[in-house]
């Protein structure tokens, strides 16, 4: 099924009431959102919305489901401020407010996650349950350790290559970096095709600009939402995958453990980017979790 697409406005960004605009993809086979289940998925930091369509549309039988850009990223604004967990959160909360969605499964990857435990656990009512692939919800640490991780991570975002001559060029480049490696090919292409825009010398740019990407992993280790994971209420699903960093599978299992009741998986043959890797066994993970059993081709 291919997506619709709209655009919606939601959180005041500063002062003087400026509105931003998230632009969103729709899949709606299982009938109109006021009628049917609603879904929605969050991506991670530096990605797109397009790169959830195998797992959107696999849901789509089952739920009515949105994808949307998050701020800084994709066709979505990229306003200067207002980055970070709670104002990813924030988003996600006039996302739904726009579209008049209630009791959504939320599905986030990475900072996403990070979003969806954070309106979880302070906005509960609009959550009926969460599914948390790879979060970036870190606990407090040594001011040292953080700042060293914040600097590894934002002066590689801040140092990324923007201008690519051509998307072919881009995916071959890609593919020889190991965080890439193991992307299914369909998905390495929309990436290039949806991640890109075409500039007027005729080259093509990375949509997520560097500066902002570099922004949200300086503020991806605030403990707040770690604090806040005890007031998560309802269902959780944690997921992560067999071979990611060291570091983000003490993550993983640190915040299955700090949430009540909730259930932790590993994906064999992934790693931190999972959905990429391997979509379809996080359906199949969604849907045992859900009780549903497989999803409808």
């Amino acid at each position: 099924m291919r997506a619709s697409e709209g655009f919606v406005e939601t959180n005041s960004l500063s002062a003087d009431g400026r509105r931003v605009r998230l632009h969103y993809l729709e899949w709606g086979s299982a009938g109109p959102a006021a009628a049917a289940r609603v879904c929605v998925l969050l991506h991670a930091t530096g990605f797109l919305a397009r790169l959830f369509e195998p797992i959107a549309e696999a849901l789509s039988g089952r739920f009515h489901v949105y994808a949307y850009d998050a701020r800084g990223h994709g066709d979505s604004d990229k306003p200067i401020e207002g980055y970070g967990w709670p104002a990813i959160a924030d988003d996600l909360k006039g996302f739904a407010d726009a579209l008049g969605l209630t009791q959504i499964l939320a599905i986030g990857h990475s900072s996403g996650a990070a979003g969806v435990a954070h309106l979880a656990a302070t906005r509960p009512e609009y959550i009926s349950k969460a599914v948390l692939i790879e979060p970036t919800v870190f606990p407090p640490m040594p001011e040292e350790t953080a700042a060293v991780r914040r600097r590894a991570l934002s002066s590689s975002a801040a140092r990324r290559r923007m201008v690519w001559p051509s998307r072919e060029a881009l995916i071959r480049s890609y593919r020889q970096r190991p965080a890439f490696a193991g992307w299914r090919d369909d998905l390495l292409r929309l990436y290039a095709e949806h991640g890109t825009f075409r500039r007027e010398d005729g080259q093509l740019e990375l949509k997520c600009p560097g500066k902002i990407e570099a922004v949200l992993y300086e503020r991806s280790l605030s403990p707040d939402t770690w604090r806040l994971l005890p007031d998560i209420h309802c269902p959780v699903l944690v997921l992560r995958g067999d071979s990611t960093e060291q570091m983000l599978a003490m993550v993983a299992d640190g915040v299955a453990q700090r949430i009540e009741g909730a259930r932790l998986t590993t994906i064999a043959g992934a790693g931190h980017l999972v959905p990429m890797e391997r979509p379809d066994a996080v359906v199949a993970e969604i849907m045992d979790f859900l009780g549903e059993g497989a999803a409808p081709k």
